[in-house]
């Protein structure tokens, strides 16, 4: 507890000092991060599958990043994502034709590709969403701030599970995946999601309606928890149990971006299309 205290005291610092700072800052950690996690995933290939070309899913996840900080509005952004995208499928297929000769194909091109659009791509809306204007008539920070309030809101859904799952809990949620998940703790992490939805939204002084800051905080509390599902999903099919041991107390990249890689993406798109005036 203590390593992981300590660890937190000077990663939640730099974390927020590159989301309020913004461009080159944060496109430079998010980049960072993009290419250890596209690395620890590369890790969690199934048995049977080769090592895979690390260089190719981090260029890509990269080039995915850049692109993302280089855009100036939703239609850019995905413009150029999918390019970037395209171009990078093309790639990977070109790579396992050329050079992979063993068995399952099919999950090998899954992993090559699926690492860098899982990592990559998700990540790169924190970028898109760090610039984002327009939201209910604002501008400026609107979009550092939404940034910010989703990571409480994904910090409040974890520790909300798991204080809640660790005094409440009794029914297994998904006792293969992830045997320590109950629903109690499901339905603490929803509930403080919600709580810290309407709270944050209120100290950042955001403009959006308050209905919309309840719509967000139970959307963030339901998909932060499957993505999380998710990644366990993936340790399990590797039989680890942390993706990585670059962060002392808390395992690798993966295992701290479960949450945030699938709620970033959803916030920015009701954001940028479902809420916007």
């Amino acid at each position: 507890m203590l390593q992981r205290t300590l660890t937190a005291t000077v990663g939640i610092p730099v974390l927020v000092a590159a989301v309020w700072f913004g461009a080159p800052w944060l496109a430079i950690f998010v980049a960072l991060v993009a290419v250890q996690g596209v690395r620890e995933l590369y890790q969690l290939r199934p048995n049977g599958i080769p090592p895979l070309p690390a260089v190719l899913g981090v260029i890509w996840a990269v080039a995915l990043v850049v692109g993302a900080q280089g855009s100036s509005s939703l239609d850019n952004f995905l413009v150029i994502s999918f390019i970037i995208l395209a171009v990078g499928a093309v790639a990977c297929l070109l790579w396992l034709i050329a050079y992979y000769t063993s068995g399952k194909t099919l999950i090998a091109y899954f992993y090559l590709a699926g690492g860098p659009i899982y990592v990559g791509f998700f990540l790169a809306h924190a970028l898109a969403l760090r610039e984002i204007t327009g939201i209910t008539g604002e501008s400026g920070e609107a979009g550092r701030d939404w940034l910010l309030v989703i990571l409480l809101i994904v910090f409040a859904t974890d520790t909300g599970a798991y204080l809640v799952g660790k005094t409440f809990g009794s029914r297994p949620m998904a006792p293969v995946l992830s045997p320590g998940k109950t629903w109690e703790g499901a339905a603490g992490g929803f509930f403080f999601a919600l709580m810290i939805a309407l709270v944050a939204g209120y100290a950042f002084d955001l403009a959006n309606p308050r209905w919309q800051h309840i719509v967000i905080g139970a959307c963030v509390g339901i998909i932060a928890q499957f993505g999380d599902l998710f990644e366990s999903k993936l340790k399990r099919l590797s039989n680890v149990k942390d993706t990585g041991s670059i962060i002392p107390g808390h395992g690798g990249v993966l295992d701290r971006l479960d949450s945030v890689v699938v709620s970033i993406p959803l916030v920015y798109y009701l954001l940028a299309t479902v809420f916007k005036p």
